[in-house]
């Protein structure tokens, strides 16, 4: 009797403690670390075909053939404003314009009705256009954006692997500027390859893409827990178990042949006085998509569409529920339970430590089927804590 309290007051303290240092983060680099290893083990589950591409993104394309409709080539403040009115009766989660929108000083007019338009969007990303540095020591160019790009907080790996920032070339008009958040917008090819990097070194900071602010936004994680590896099995981890596949240098590859639902931006333009858009073009535009909007000149607004589209469709990890893991760490001061009243303690170390594997096992093969996550660490401390007071006060064997 003595020893079942001494062991649940023991347990009980334990727990609350761990918790609490869980909860602080003091502990979050032992689950991260496991985590790291089950996700490289299952890597290729994370490969989508490109037929399987997500259909909540959809590229809004102002095609160069049709450069005569509008005002002006590139399109202009006023075509701007056109099809950003076209589209908020659809309501986007998030309208993401990799292209910079900037037309020079003074600005042409329409600039301030084209920022207007993007009031009503809950949240839009902007491209700066920008160069990467022949070398990662040179310092970059940031043009006053310094505290206008966020940093990543939590990376792990070697960041000199990062492709380096070289100068930001041109960032959108100051006026758009106040209506969105920024992104670096830059693409590279690497054996026939497009990367679009995760991240870019910029003076030992990281700050993000248009690509990381767009996901960043659509799942929706602050950058404080929006954590990214680098080096082998890198890949960045985001809220709502959202991983994303990168190369060992933080960028990503994107499946050139991934579909995308297309409307014509023309179509939006009507102002009211026809309804241009198609059924398949309203059905496309509705239900809170990611709108990627700019024209087919270059391949940077294609890249962003489909990769948004093919990282979008890969599987998620399934976090356990709370009610879950209270489950699993009841079945852990249980199986403690047993080691103190009912293994000889000259054995206990070993069959806790069995256990300890055991469960590990378990959580590998829940992750490698099902890529179901449950955090170790609470249930081996519970169990190792019973081994050893089983190991000084258990039963001796007869």
């Amino acid at each position: 009797m003595i020893r079942a309290l001494v062991l649940i007051l023991l347990l009980a303290s334990l727990g609350w403690w761990l918790e609490r240092e869980h909860q602080a983060g003091r502990f979050q680099r032992v689950d991260e670390l496991f985590l790291d290893f089950l996700v490289a083990n299952a890597r290729d589950r994370f490969a989508t075909a490109a037929p399987q591409a997500s259909p909540s993104v959809v590229w809004v394309k102002m095609r160069n053939a049709s450069k005569a409709e509008y005002a002006g080539w590139p399109p202009r403040p006023l075509d701007w404003q056109m099809v950003l009115k076209g589209l908020q009766p659809f309501d986007p989660a998030v309208l993401v314009i990799p292209e910079t929108l900037m037309w020079g000083k003074p600005p042409p007019e329409f600039v301030r009705e084209a920022a207007e338009a993007l009031v009503p969007f809950p949240s839009t990303i902007l491209g700066v256009e920008a160069q990467l540095a022949a070398s990662p020591d040179a310092p970059a160019f940031m043009g006053g954006l310094e505290d206008s790009l966020p940093r990543f907080q939590k990376a792990q790996g070697d960041i000199a692997a990062v492709p380096p920032l070289g100068a930001l070339i041109a960032a959108p008009d100051d006026l758009l500027r106040r209506q969105a958040e920024l992104g670096v917008a830059v693409t590279r090819n690497a054996e026939d390859v497009m990367l679009l990097p995760y991240a870019l070194q910029e003076s030992g900071n990281l700050r993000p893409s248009v690509l990381t602010q767009a996901l960043a936004r659509i799942t929706q994680t602050p950058y404080a827990t929006h954590r990214l590896l680098l080096g082998p099995g890198a890949g960045a981890y985001l809220s709502n178990g959202a991983f994303v596949p990168l190369t060992t240098a933080g960028e990503f590859a994107v499946d050139a042949k991934q579909t995308v639902p297309e409307v014509d931006a023309l179509n939006l333009m009507s102002d009211g006085l026809a309804d241009a858009l198609s059924a398949q073009d309203k059905a496309n535009l509705s239900g809170g998509k990611v709108i990627v909007i700019g024209t087919d000149d270059a391949g940077l607004v294609q890249a962003h569409a489909q990769a948004l589209a093919q990282i979008l469709a890969m599987p998620r990890l399934k976090l356990l529920p709370s009610y879950a893991q209270w489950l699993i760490w009841s079945a852990a001061v249980l199986a403690g339970f047993w080691l103190v009243f009912r293994v000889p303690k000259e054995k206990a170390l070993l069959r806790g430590l069995l256990f300890i594997f055991a469960a590990l096992v378990v959580c590998f093969l829940a992750f490698q089927s099902n890529l179901i996550w449950s955090p170790p660490t609470m249930p081996a401390a519970l169990i190792a804590a019973s081994a050893l007071f089983a190991r000084i006060a258990g039963r001796r064997q007869v």
